[in-house]
């Protein structure tokens, strides 16, 4: 393969400030990867959990540390399988369609339902 195209690979973590406000925070690093198509037998298995793979990326085991979101042609996906093949130099991340989240006003912890 030539590992011509790129994604982002996003970490999402949940952190808290002073005053106890959540928020999400990302970091994103840019990886070449090689873009797949589903078999047959990764399509159906998702199916039946309820997910449905659009899109298969393969990206080089080094550069995979978990991430569960993935940003490919200005889309967002989710990873809901990373299969490593026995060989272990690469990994293939079956992907679905990530909802966009919307962005929503944050209250501080304990004021929820005042008003």
């Amino acid at each position: 393969m030539y590992w011509k195209d790129v994604a982002n690979l996003v970490k999402v973590e949940l952190t808290e400030d002073e005053e106890g406000y959540k928020s999400h925070t990302e970091a994103r690093r840019e990886v070449f990867v090689n873009k797949k198509s589903a078999t047959r037998s990764e399509f159906y298995t998702a199916k039946q959990a309820g997910d449905k793979i659009v899109l298969v990326l393969e990206v080089k085991a080094a550069d995979y540390q978990g991430e569960e979101r993935v940003e490919f042609d200005r889309k967002p996906y989710e990873v809901v399988r990373a299969y490593t093949p026995p060989n272990g130099e690469k990994v293939e991340l079956n992907l679905k369609e990530a909802p966009v989240a919307a962005k929503a006003a944050q209250e501080p912890p304990g004021e929820e339902g005042k008003g």
